[in-house]
């Protein structure tokens, strides 16, 4: 196998030993050209302290940013930096599931295509406070190459694809967004309009991160700010970007019988009692769907 592989990091506030472990032991395995890029954003000193020691291993390239840049600006700037010719993102918390993980992406780069390898989750539970992550993430993330390749379009996902490194030099990530949320969905629409659409295939990373349910919803509050803006300032009446992105395409069909005027009553009513059963023990992602149509809805009318 020929193929010159830089594996990407971003690290925020997280221990990557376990993951750089896996990785170095399946490219050792594969005997390709690698190097694996782990940079940090502006973690905390504990953080920074457990993987600093990453910089001794072999193939491994550790930096730390001296200021947050954010996760469309770090991802950005190891792409740049990166010194192979394919490019592969992996989110920091993450675990390999497959032994043949590097394999598949090996066997299947190709400069003109773009892999997806999808997300999978442990079927082992949480604790309450993360029930919301984890339901969500089982439900609406952890579905096969084929649905996706039926259903996401041009949709990325920045936690585990590879693309490469020339392409992403010139189509990367816009960094003229909020703090969290559709970097990559924009990123897959600027591809597509490139003639890049990506390809899904059954090569997922285990997301071993669940955030708790309210900072979950804080994100998703933040995704939905991202989204608004995009389709308001960025992509304007995109017909392709609305019909793609399933929210707004949901939004769009709801609305059209739905005034939105009476989401945002609801919402403005109903949010707390809402919050409660998304926060609790028993989550029901018809109320989360509910919640984030009535908060757009008040996006939109401000």
């Amino acid at each position: 196998m020929n193929v010159m592989l830089s594996i990407n990091i971003p690290v925020y506030n997280i221990e990557a030993g376990e993951l750089v472990l896996q990785l170095v032991s399946q490219a050792s395995g594969l005997k390709i050209d690698y190097e694996i890029r782990v940079y940090d954003d502006g973690s905390a000193e504990p953080a920074k302290l457990k993987n600093r020691k990453l910089a001794k291993m072999p193939h491994v390239v550790y930096r730390e940013m001296e200021q947050n840049l954010g996760r469309a600006g770090i991802r950005n700037k190891m792409g740049i930096e990166s010194e192979k010719p394919y490019l592969l993102f992996i989110d920091a918390d993450s675990k390999l599931i497959s032994e043949d993980y590097l394999k598949k992406y090996v066997e299947q780069a190709n400069p003109d295509i773009v892999l997806c390898g999808g997300t999978a989750y442990s079927e082992n539970k949480p604790s309450a406070e993360k029930l919301l992550r984890w339901v969500y993430g089982h439900q609406r993330e952890a579905i096969s190459a084929e649905k996706r390749n039926s259903q996401k379009g041009f949709i990325i996902t920045s936690n585990n694809f590879l693309i490469d490194r020339e392409l992403f030099r010139k189509i990367h990530f816009r960094e003229n967004l909020g703090p969290y949320g559709h970097e990559d969905t924009l990123l897959g629409f600027d591809l597509f309009n490139a003639g890049i659409t990506p390809l899904h295939i059954d090569n997922p990373v285990e997301h071993t991160g669940l955030e708790d349910s309210e900072t979950f919803l804080k994100k998703t509050r933040e995704a939905l700010e991202n989204l608004r803006f995009i389709s308001k300032k960025v992509v304007g009446d995109s017909s392709e970007f609305n019909n793609q992105v399933r929210f707004l395409k949901q939004y769009r069909k709801i609305t059209a019988v739905i005034p939105p005027f009476l989401l945002c009553w609801f919402f403005k009513l109903s949010h707390k009692r809402i919050e409660k059963n998304l926060t609790g023990k028993n989550p029901r992602l018809f109320w989360f769907d509910v919640y984030k149509l009535g908060y757009f809805a008040r996006l939109k009318r401000k």
